[in-house]
């Protein structure tokens, strides 16, 4: 994803460098922390509640997770950026089906997002293998 190209459209008319900070700050670290967060991020009806708890999970790091919503500027900011990320990124409903929790779209991104271990990884192809020499041999 190249959302750093969205974030320069979508702020250029925010005058505080320190707010188009913020706001970049708040969705590529939202992004980064993964689907779960993200979609979080592009779909929530609150996005005040949003950002303070995901600063209350982060506070013990040093990063700075505030856009100041009040100021109309700065909102319409944050929310043009994740309308256009919506329109290029999930236009297939991944991460809306994600956030309304859809069980085949959670499996598939712990699918995706499992951590294999070693062991577990060459066991899996072991498996896979064995099961595909069966397979080819019923023939």
């Amino acid at each position: 994803m190249k959302i750093e190209p969205i974030i320069y459209e979508t702020t250029r008319f925010v005058d505080r460098l320190e707010d188009k900070l913020s706001i970049a700050t708040l969705v590529l670290f939202s992004w980064k922390l993964g689907n779960k967060t993200f979609c979080e991020l592009l779909y929530t009806k609150d996005l005040e509640d949003f950002i303070f708890n995901l600063s209350q999970e982060y506070k013990e790091y040093d990063i700075q997770l505030e856009v100041r919503l009040q100021d109309k500027q700065i909102k319409e900011a944050l929310v043009k950026t994740i309308e256009k990320v919506r329109e290029k990124y999930d236009s297939d409903g991944f991460l809306k089906a994600l956030y309304e929790g859809d069980a085949y779209a959670v499996v598939i991104d712990e699918i995706v997002n499992y951590n294999w271990n070693t062991k577990e990884f060459n066991t899996f192809f072991k498996n896979l293998k064995d099961n595909l020499k069966i397979i080819s041999n019923y023939k």
